[in-house]
């Protein structure tokens, strides 16, 4: 019996341990040879005692021979015969061995057939048959519970995965929900960026969370929290440990949370004479606006603002023009642009930004679809309706309003898509001069469509589009060289780009000589 009909748990064994097409053939020969002898021993006993017998002497003492008694036809078994029926008997056992095990599959297995039968399972060529198939498999024999709602996203994850489009994905409704409130610029918690890094007290390397930014109008802001400020210890009550001890997951999840939780820390903040205040903050998460853009001016010169644009959401818009006019109002002149480690993000907040620094028809960018028709989005005035969009509008007095700004873009290998978009467009439409080392490549255009129109909950992101700058071939797979190629200093890559100061940062030093 092969391996493919074997039925774990089914195999039946004999008194040797031997299977069960092993074992049979085994003992049939066996009694076949003993046959076989006990005949052999019968005919050499029936011989020597017909040898040995004597006739009595006669009157005249003379022998007399015995008639002989007709011999029983000598048995033979030749080499030939017994190979045959040995080899008939194993093939025998065999069929009979493999007929009963296989017989309980078959009638399983005719089962399932039949339930797929009746339920128009039956499988076919196509992706959904063979699901069908396993589930059914699964559900018949398997000990294990299967969660239809794992399950689906976990098949449809895959299928995504395999198709090589790099950049899709299938999203869960909740992890949709949560995109869409990112992509809004929504979020909940107390409203602090923060890195993981060390600090020295008293002589002693300690792990920390250092807070790089907080955000305006948040839960943090509004407690008195500080860019700078030093997380020590996170928890509540006797959960209270020291950010060294936890690590930075765990000291993490003790300030996220939802909505109307709180969240209790020890900050270090250091003072003027080097020394670190001790504060205590218990602070009430809330929803609140997250910040796509940072600026302050700069420690290298005072008349230069610089502004980093983390992503492009549906608030960068207003946070940029927020960022540029209270740079001008402390007076800075010229402004540096920050996209590195900028992954990009939605199409109508980089026209928005793009438009305060064009005129009206500009091109904006090009893009194709599957089938190579080309389309192209200009400068105009436009509103914004949809719900969490109001923020991309374009007022006629916003065309145009920076365009006479002097600027220098800093970009990196991290700066991709839409970032790679903005960069390409200040390069072609001669705005401002592009330092720092090769974008990453990726142009080409994600839609995100709801599975609800279809009557299913998630959604899938794909890719739909090419896209390509106003001039000149698209970057995709290439990336945009700057015009002035300057490395990160070895010294500066060491450390996390948040923890950088103006003056270590070689690549910002150098946009800034350009300024001059």
């Amino acid at each position: 019996m092969s391996e493919e009909n074997k039925i774990p748990g089914e195999t039946p064994e004999n008194d040797a341990g031997q299977t069960g097409e092993n074992g049979e053939s085994g003992e049939l020969l066996d009694r076949l040879c003993r046959e076989q002898e006990k005949e052999q021993k019968e005919e050499q006993k029936t011989e020597g005692k017909e040898s040995t017998e004597e006739t009595p002497a006669g009157e005249t003492g003379a022998e007399t021979p015995a008639p002989e008694k007709p011999r029983k036809p000598e048995k033979r078994v030749t080499v030939s015969a017994f190979i045959f029926s040995a080899v008939a008997l194993i093939l025998a056992a065999v069929m009979v061995t493999y007929t009963c095990c296989t017989s309980v599959y078959r009638k399983k297995l005719a089962d399932a057939k039949m339930d797929q039968v009746t339920t128009g399972t039956v499988p076919g060529n196509t992706t959904s048959d063979m699901l069908a198939l396993f589930q059914k498999l699964f559900e018949t024999y398997s000990f294990s519970e299967l969660d239809e709602d794992e399950m689906m996203a976990a098949v449809l994850k895959a299928y995504v995965a395999a198709t090589g489009d790099k950049y899709a994905e299938y999203y869960t409704p909740e992890e949709y929900k949560a995109l869409m409130q990112s992509n809004a610029g929504e979020t909940q918690g107390i409203g602090i960026n923060i890195i993981n890094t060390t600090a020295m007290f008293g002589g002693v390397e300690t792990k920390v969370l250092r807070v790089i930014n907080v955000t305006k109008d948040s839960p943090a802001a509004n407690a008195g929290m500080k860019i700078g400020d030093l997380i020590v210890y996170a928890g509540i009550g006797e959960e209270r440990q020291a950010v060294d001890t936890l690590g930075y997951s765990m000291a993490l999840k003790q300030l996220q949370g939802e909505a109307g939780t709180e969240a209790q820390f020890t900050v270090f903040r250091l003072k003027d004479d080097n020394t670190y205040e001790t504060l205590e903050f218990s602070i009430l998460r809330e929803k609140f606006t997250s910040s796509s853009v940072y600026h302050h001016v700069s420690t290298v010169d005072s008349t230069v603002g610089v502004v980093k644009i983390l992503e492009f959401n549906l608030t960068t818009p207003t946070q940029f023009c927020e960022a540029i006019d209270d740079l001008k109002s402390q007076g800075c002149t010229s402004y540096v642009l920050d996209v590195r480690y900028n992954p990009g993000g939605d199409l109508y907040s980089i026209e928005a930004v793009l438009s305060y620094f064009l005129d009206e028809g500009d091109v904006i960018i090009r893009t194709k679809d599957k089938q190579g028709n080309e389309e192209r989005s200009c400068v105009q005035a436009v509103e914004r309706t949809q719900a969490g969009y109001e923020g991309c509008s374009v007022k006629p007095e916003d065309i145009g309003k920076y365009r006479d700004l002097k600027v220098v873009v800093l970009c990196n290998g991290s700066t991709a898509s839409a970032a790679e978009l903005f960069t390409a467009t200040f390069r072609d439409y001669g705005l401002g001069t592009i330092v720092g080392t090769k974008t990453y490549g990726k142009g080409s255009m994600q839609s995100i469509m709801p599975l609800a129109y279809f009557g299913y909950g998630g959604a899938i992101k794909l890719t739909t589009r090419k896209y390509y700058p106003a001039f000149g071939e698209g970057y995709d797979g290439i990336g945009i060289e700057p015009d002035e190629t300057v490395e990160l200093s070895e010294s500066a890559a060491k450390k996390n780009i948040y923890e950088i100061t103006d003056a270590e940062d070689n690549q910002l030093c150098r946009a800034i000589d350009l300024l001059k």
